[in-house]
Parts: structure tokens; C-alpha cells; sequence
């Protein structure tokens, strides 16, 4: 994997000060409960990085703690991302910049400084795979609100739980598996996943909004996913909310 990014990475940027991309861990808020810092990503112009489910072709990250000694004591969150199409395909993430806000629990193996080793992509034309370090000290003190602010804007992009999709069904059109959502309120968008190896693509809508219908890639018969569980991000004009439902 690391040689594949630095050979791909190679052929795409002649050196580290051309990097498309910078990251950091920002904000250092405590609630009470937890740190609330976050990773923020800062793309060049037309890049993009991906989602957790970062569509039919991209990587989605991974985020590593301290060495994996805190990997359960930290949530990375994720927000309400775009679709993009492009020479790779459909694509599922985010342009210009992105923060995902992280939650710290505090813990015997919790040490100060919370050390962050991401693995990513970033997209152009083509995909550049990428590994890359940053370091936040999480204390009694705050040390930097502007960063904390920044966290606290992207928090509320998180998609939140909620109920808009009321049946999920599966049917051949033209031969091919789509799935079809009735929903009790238009959206904007839909993202569909689940542990099968399944894609749902774009999906189109009814006339009154009501029903959405995705394509279902790398799956011949639709009658397989009977019982399967999704989850299913929707984006009401900038809104999410986070659902989960079984395929009838």
C-alpha cells in the first residue's frame, strides 16, 4: 500500500512542496467528556478527497491513533459530502476543504498528545493515494479556539439520526437491479451503504419526490439483497440525516 502511494505519488508530484493538499489536527475543546478536535484536509482547486464510501471508484480513509494504543477511544465523524463525476467515475466526497470533527475520550492510555497517521486519496484527473502525520496537544487548557470554531461549524454538517426513507424494495429495470426508496419527504440526494459488496449510483426521483430509484452495481440478482441493511445518508439541501433500514 505505502508503495503504491509513493510510486503514484511520484509520477503525480515532483516534491513534497507541490503536494494538492495540506492536513492538520485542529481545536482542542473539551466538553466535559471528551476533546473535540478535528482533522482538517485543505484541497488545491480542483481536487477532491472521499468519503467514507467514496463511490464507484476512490479510497476512502484511514485514520490511525497514537500507533492503534488509542484507536478506541477516538470517533471520527463524518459530514454530509458531494457527488462528483468525472474520467474516474462517480465519486463521493469533498472539494476545497473538509474537517472531520473527532471525538477524544480521555483514558488510562490517552497521553497528551493525540498523533494522527492518516491514509487517503486525493483526486484530479487521477487518483493519488497518501500517507501523512499531524500531532494536536489535548489538555486542561484550550489552545486554540479559531481552530475550535472551526470544528464546531463542521459538526454541524454531520448528518444527524432521523427518519425520511419509509420502505427500501429491489426491482429489474431494463434487467438491470435498482433499488427503490419511498420516502416521506423530497431530498437532494441519497447515499447508499451497506457490508455487501454492492454499489447504489446516482439516484433518480419521482415527480413528486417521494420515490428514489438507485442503480445496483456488481450484483446480477436482486432477490440476493432480501434482508440486507443499509445505511442511508440523505442530504435535504444541505441538511443531512443518517438512516438505517432492511431491503424488503
Amino acid at each position: 500500500m505505502l508503495a503504491l502511494a509513493a510510486g503514484a505519488a511520484g509520477a503525480q508530484r515532483a516534491s513534497a512542496a507541490q503536494k494538492p493538499y495540506a492536513v492538520s489536527l485542529i481545536g482542542d475543546a473539551f466538553d466535559g467528556e471528551s476533546w473535540l478536535t478535528g482533522v482538517r484536509v485543505v484541497l488545491d482547486d480542483d481536487w477532491k478527497t472521499y468519503w467514507r464510501m467514496p463511490g464507484d471508484a476512490g479510497i476512502p480513509p484511514l485514520f490511525g491513533w497514537n500507533g492503534g494504543a488509542v484507536q478506541d477511544q477516538v470517533e471520527v465523524l463524518y459530514p454530509l459530502p458531494g457527488r462528483y463525476h468525472d474520467a474516474s467515475g462517480e465519486t463521493i466526497g469533498y472539494k476545497h476543504e473538509v474537517v472531520f470533527p473527532v471525538r477524544v475520550k480521555p483514558g488510562a492510555a490517552m497521553p497528551q498528545k493525540l498523533e494522527l497517521d492518516l491514509f487517503f486519496a486525493v483526486c484530479r484527473e487521477i487518483c493519488i493515494p497518501a500517507q501523512t502525520q499531524a500531532a494536536i496537544e489535548l489538555g486542561a487548557a484550550m489552545r486554540d479556539p479559531d481552530g475550535a470554531a472551526r470544528v464546531a461549524q463542521w459538526l454541524e454538517r454531520v448528518p444527524l439520526p432521523g427518519e425520511i426513507a419509509t420502505a427500501a424494495s429491489t426491482i429489474l429495470v431494463d434487467g438491470k437491479p435498482h433499488l427503490v426508496l419511498n420516502l416521506n419527504q423530497p431530498v437532494t440526494d441519497v447515499f447508499v451503504e451497506s457490508e455487501s459488496g454492492a454499489y447504489f449510483g446516482k439516484p433518480s426521483f419521482s415527480a413528486d419526490g417521494r420515490e428514489a430509484t438507485l442503480r445496483i452495481d456488481n450484483v446480477i440478482d436482486p432477490a440476493t439483497l432480501k434482508g440486507l441493511a443499509l445505511r442511508l445518508t440523505f442530504d435535504l439541501a444541505g441538511k443531512g440525516i443518517e438512516q438505517r433500514l432492511t431491503v424488503a
